[in-house]
């Protein structure tokens, strides 16, 4: 009969599984594409060079890109070496899921930003997505980190091939945190900057992007170091022994 912990010690080895500990370089490339990525992005706000609509862009654009790129890793991998629950349901099913939510989101940052009248426009206006990127100077933060998310899958790709089993990205739980952003985030951002709306407007921008990114650095950071250090090793290993 299983004693309860032994069961706590399966979940945690399972739990480290699906979430792996990145390696010391791995680590230190990752903290440091968090920092570097949220530092320009605040050197834009406080030179007033974005906006709401181009940080909440931005965050729903780097989403995107993480997903794309971990769809496609997946390819050259066996179904028999990827973790359970990835590539789990039908493509119509996932087109829909995303539809849905992006709908949902869509009202949620309308509401959100909407006081934003000068970028929403300048984003409709655009003749395409990059340009439109480019205007919200946005563009590069958004190339370093894809190159960055493309560079670091790539290499979990390469250590698979060399030591074989499951393909588990270190990368796995970076989109975790984003997500949040993106769900959470906009609703302080609008209680912080409404007061500001009617009365001072560059203000209210700035209070607006300081809350969001402020979220968005606590969730990126406290994920990250809860991947590094919240489940010690020695646990696992016991689990596993």
């Amino acid at each position: 009969m299983a004693r309860p912990g032994d069961n706590n010690a399966a979940q945690l080895a399972a739990l480290r599984q699906r979430f792996p500990k990145p390696s010391a370089p791995a680590a230190v490339f990752q903290c440091t594409q968090i920092v570097l990525v949220n530092a320009y992005l605040v050197y834009l706000v406080a030179t007033a060079q974005t906006s709401p609509v181009g940080i909440a862009a931005f965050n729903l654009a780097e989403l995107i890109v993480l997903s794309v790129v971990s769809h496609l890793v997946l390819l050259p991998v066996p179904k028999a070496a990827r973790l359970g629950d990835a590539g789990a349901g039908n493509i119509v099913q996932k087109i829909l899921v995303m539809a849905l939510s992006l709908t949902w989101l869509g009202g949620i940052y309308w509401l959100s930003v909407g006081f934003d009248k000068v970028h929403i426009e300048q984003l409709r206006s655009a003749p395409n997505p990059l340009v439109a990127f480019a205007d919200l100077h946005i563009l590069w933060p958004l190339l370093f980190s894809a190159g960055a998310t493309v560079a670091a899958t790539l290499g979990d790709l390469a250590r698979w091939r060399r030591k074989g089993g499951t393909f588990v990205p270190e990368y796995a739980m970076s989109g975790g945190p984003k997500i949040l952003t993106l769900l959470i985030a906009p609703i302080p951002a609008l209680l912080v900057s409404e007061h500001f709306q009617q009365t001072d407007l560059p203000a209210a921008l700035l209070a607006w992007s300081a809350t969001y990114l402020g979220l968005k650095c606590v969730f990126e950071l406290g994920m990250f170091a809860w991947q590094c250090l919240g489940m010690p090793e020695r646990e696992v290993a016991t689990a596993r022994a």
